[in-house]
């Protein structure tokens, strides 16, 4: 048993659709190979010997059109795999730029929270130096009632003598 060289599938001595190339000496399957029936039908009616396309790559003996369309393909599937690295590269440049907004963000809410503490410890510090204005201001009330009784006890004492 041998394996077609493009499927990997079994292939059969016994198997009529199966295409033998003549440089690699690899069996395939007909319809691995991509070649249409009438096709064929004239390498057997002409006894023409095949080659698989690896094989009539590697030799130069693809005809001019096919080698050119090919030639023309790979240069496009060239240029697209540049496009592709250049993408890949953006996508990069992109993945750092999130992740330093992240990590940003993530300092802004940590601010932002700092800023909030420090907003509630500044209110509390508001609520008790007004506490502490309304004591002072009793304060002042008081030594001024009690100036005023001094003197008062002053004045009478001084009077009696």
């Amino acid at each position: 048993m041998v394996n077609c060289k493009l499927c990997s599938k079994t292939v059969s001595r016994e198997d009529k659709t199966k295409i033998f190339c003549v440089t690699c000496q690899n069996l395939f399957h007909v319809k691995c190979t991509k070649i249409g029936s009438t096709d064929l039908e004239g390498l057997k009616e002409t006894s023409k010997k095949w080659r698989c396309s690896d094989c009539e790559l590697l030799s130069g003996t693809l005809p001019a059109a096919e080698s050119s369309s090919i030639l023309d393909l790979l240069r496009g599937l060239t240029e697209e795999v540049r496009e592709l690295k250049s993408k890949l590269q953006g996508i990069d440049e992109l993945k750092e730029i999130k992740e330093a907004l992240q990590k940003q963000s993530e300092l802004s809410f940590e601010n932002m929270d700092r800023l909030l503490k420090i907003e509630t410890l500044l209110e509390d510090q508001k609520t008790h130096v007004e506490n502490l204005t309304i004591e002072n201001n009793k304060l002042k009330t008081k030594i001024s009632e009690l100036e005023i009784r001094l003197n008062f006890t002053e004045q009478n004492l001084l009077d009696r003598r």
